[in-house]
């Protein structure tokens, strides 16, 4: 073999050798690359739990934000309302002593003075009287119950108590100044009096009751 040809060879192979060297070298890139995506794609998974982590977080605040908020309006609308009625009552009050003084004085002039009632003035003061109950009534106020029922601390304020014979024990016997209701709410209660078992009844029923008594021990 001559030189050239030797020479020759010599080149082929290197040629060979830088061939398969690229290869090998571009099948290492392609797979460099390859891992790569991959990573990538993994990474964007990564990110997407986080973010989707994170969205499910903020929408849960934003939940409880939103409910704090309802609530938030709902006591405040309560408060206004509570302030209102308190104002509303208030007022009622006032002319609920109007009423008181209309009322006394046309239940004085039917009892006291029989001419004042057929006069213009007493037409009048009716009129007005009237007019106040027609815009209470509207307003939802009602009067409370009072004579002939069983006293309840709620509606009634006791300031006497009669001795009787003819009424249950509390029973309202009389009534001293008239009570109201605004949403079944007392603006203010009834003033009455109440009847009480005279003192020699309950003597006789505490008698009789430990008579009974006695007689039970026996037995």
């Amino acid at each position: 073999m001559t030189n050239e040809t030797k020479d020759d060879a010599t080149k082929i192979n290197e040629n060979n050798n830088a061939a398969s060297s690229a290869e090998k070298e571009k099948h290492e890139v392609e797979i460099q690359i390859e891992m790569t995506e991959a990573e990538k794609i993994e990474q964007l998974k990564e990110d997407l739990e986080t973010e989707k982590a994170r969205a499910e977080d903020y929408l849960k605040r934003l939940k409880y934000l939103k409910a704090d908020l309802e609530n938030f309006q709902k006591r405040a609308k309560k408060e206004m309302e509570r302030i209102q009625k308190v104002g509303i009552i208030s007022l009622l009050g006032k002319l609920l002593t109007i009423v008181d003084d209309l009322e006394r004085a046309v239940s004085t002039a039917q009892t006291s003075n029989k001419e004042l009632t057929n006069s213009t003035f007493f037409d009048g003061v009716m009129m007005i009287s009237d007019q106040f109950n027609k815009v209470l009534k509207e307003e939802g106020v009602k009067k409370i119950d009072a004579l002939g029922k069983r006293m309840n601390p709620r509606y009634h304020e006791v300031v006497s108590r009669i001795e009787s014979s003819d009424h249950p024990n509390n029973t309202i016997i009389e009534e001293y100044r008239k009570g109201y209701l605004l949403d079944n709410e007392v603006i203010r209660p009834a003033t009455v009096a109440v009847s009480k078992i005279p003192k020699k009844e309950e003597s006789i029923k505490e008698d009789s009751a430990k008579d009974d008594d006695n007689k039970e021990m026996e037995v």
